[in-house]
């Protein structure tokens, strides 16, 4: 709210009149208007800007020369020489962007308290009223979270009925503090969260929170400009663990995250879909539903609301060890990233050369792999690591050359040609096979040119009678960069199981996956694949199609802010659906 100075002063002045008068010392409370205090800069959802770090989405046969440039990988991904040459990974570097527009930076935080002679005015001289409520913003009493943030709950429910009078789809409604942008990978802000538009069941209340940006490439590397003026994928952390939309039977957890569906509209929705009908709930992968997000009471564009990658019970459910507890019978998540932060470590894959099912041979290149659950000694931190470097050798003994090895309480490897009848059972005391093949599959039809270069998670939990009792492969993530991209045909053979071609090396790094180049190599590995294909085959193309009803029925939804983003929708969703019909002559 606003005051003149000439009005301040006035107002100023009768009170200290009616002091005297009274003798009496009383605390005055401010009127909330629920006028904002600046208006930021408006969060917009990504349109037509292309992730620096993504080949633009091209159908049709490939131009190289029309690939967009290559960007820099963090340095800790060198690869390592081995025996047999493998293309070398060029030093690249990321073009130059056009400079966002200049705006002026938003009020993200109160003033500091001032006196009437060095109080802040705008730019028409009006007085900035810094009072602050001193509410509890992690209240859980909605009505106080709205005076807390100085939003008049009159003005609130009036502009919600107006927005989802506009949209058939769910609404989320994220309220700042100070309405502050929301522009930082690392600190988070508080906010209040509400749900709208849906039926009463899923609807919530303004509900109290954090939030920050999430993502890497998605998120412009933390590029503020890019960020203002693209939007980004959030997280949210809520004071209390909430059940969002229904999502996971209704699971109740405090993480969730926001993705931003860029001009394509339904790259990760259409894989979260296709992943549950390939592994019918037998492993965690992320519910999702297509939202219109709001901040700030600014339009933000169309999100996917998904669940974050985490050790919870009600998502990857392993054992996490109590704070300060070293024994090494605990779960872990570990990730392929190439974005890893600490504790990771780096599994060199022995360097040794294996062969894709086309007749490739390369030594696949060094990797990191990200700790991404509590782990509290060096011990438990050594005991992972050394847990996949078998993990990794005993499936490659097997596959490749036909010999059998078991590990002792040590982690040793002990040849042990006699005690296993198949590369199957002997690949089974490490790996969970079966999760592989899951995998495999979806990854294959989406055909996730990042397979291999992050995004990639692992459980395995060596506590008794825990789900994860060897490693397996959980919660596929991250399709910005898949199906069509890079020029692929549906009908173009397989490609998660082979290796990446060297012009596509040269320019983005390898990023082919060995694990599941080693295991398609495997003859009766592909009889697996038949196997579960030919069962989930009907649950795989019913999922496509109701993801192609959802585009077609919600066109205007997908364009509300202005983007054609329907059309490019609408090609990928084909784009799936013929690559799973040439699957199926495969496979079927």
């Amino acid at each position: 709210m606003k005051f003149s100075n000439t009005v301040r002063a006035v107002f100023a002045s009768a009170l200290i009149l009616t002091s005297a008068l009274t003798s009496a010392c009383a605390d005055k409370k401010q009127d909330i208007s629920g006028e904002n205090v600046t208006t930021p800069a408006s969060q917009t959802a990504a349109t037509t800007t292309a992730d620096p770090n993504i080949p633009d989405f091209t159908v049709g046969s490939a131009n190289p020369a029309t690939q967009p440039p290559a960007v820099t990988e963090p340095e800790i991904q060198q690869t390592e020489s081995g025996t047999v040459s493998t293309a070398e990974e060029p030093v690249v570097t990321e073009p130059p962007e056009t400079a966002a527009p200049a705006t002026e930076p938003p009020v993200t935080a109160p003033p500091a308290a001032v006196t009437e002679q060095t109080q802040q005015t705008d730019s028409e001289g009006y007085v900035i009223d810094d009072w602050s409520s001193g509410l509890d913003l992690k209240s859980e009493d909605p009505d106080e979270l709205l005076q807390a943030f100085g939003i008049d709950k009159e003005h609130r429910s009036a502009y919600n009925v107006k927005i989802s009078s506009e949209t058939a789809l769910p609404i989320i409604h994220i309220t700042t503090k100070n309405n502050a942008e929301i522009l930082s990978l690392d600190e988070y802000i508080d906010c209040f969260v509400e749900v709208l538009n849906c039926d009463d069941i899923y609807k919530m209340e303004a509900t109290s929170a954090e939030v920050r940006v999430r993502g890497n490439a998605s998120a412009f590397y933390g590029d503020v400009s890019k960020i203002r003026k693209n939007g980004a994928p959030y997280r949210i952390k809520f004071t209390e663990k909430q059940s969002m939309l229904g999502l996971n039977d209704f699971a109740r957890c405090r993480s969730w995250v926001l993705l931003r569906t860029y001009e394509t509209g339904v790259n990760d929705y259409l894989a979260f879909n296709l992943a549950k009908a390939i592994n019918n709930g037998d492993y965690y992968s992320s519910d999702a539903a297509i939202v219109q997000l709001y901040i700030n009471e600014e339009y933000a564009g169309p999100y996917v609301l998904c669940e974050q990658t985490q050790a919870n019970s009600e998502r990857i459910d392993i054992t996490e060890p109590e704070n300060g507890y070293t024994g090494t019978d605990i779960g872990y998540l570990v990730e392929l990233d190439n974005y890893a932060e600490k504790p990771f470590f780096y599994i060199t894959y022995n360097k040794e050369p294996i062969t894709d099912v086309y007749g490739t041979t390369r030594v696949p290149r060094r990797y990191t792999y990200a700790i991404k659950s509590d782990t509290y000694s060096d011990e438990q931190r050594a005991y992972i690591e050394r847990y996949f470097e078998i993990a990794w050798e005993i499936p490659m003994r097997a596959i490749r050359d036909g010999q059998y090895y078991k590990f002792d309480e040590e982690l040793n490897l002990i040849p042990a040609q006699e005690e296993f009848s198949s590369a199957y059972d002997c690949i089974s005391q490490v790996v969970n096979i079966d999760s592989v093949v899951d995998m495999y599959i979806t990854h294959e039809i989406t055909n996730n040119q990042d397979v291999g270069g992050g995004s990639f998670f692992f459980a395995v939990d060596f506590a008794e009678g825990s789900k994860y009792p060897t490693l397996t492969m959980v919660s596929p993530w991250d399709f910005d960069w898949a199906y069509a991209d890079y020029s692929s045909k549906a009908d173009g053979g397989l490609y998660a199981a082979k290796f990446k071609d060297s012009y596509f090396v040269e320019h983005w790094g390898d990023r082919s996956n060995p694990w599941l180049i080693l295991f398609y190599s495997a003859d009766w590995f592909q009889d697996l694949v038949k196997q579960k294909w030919q069962e989930r085959y009907s649950s795989i193309t019913a999922a496509a199609g109701e993801v192609e009803n959802f585009v077609v029925n919600y066109s205007d939804e997908l364009n509300k802010d202005g983007t054609r983003r329907s059309g490019r929708a609408i090609t990928i969703v084909h784009w799936a659906q013929d690559r799973i019909e040439y699957l199926n002559t495969l496979w079927g």
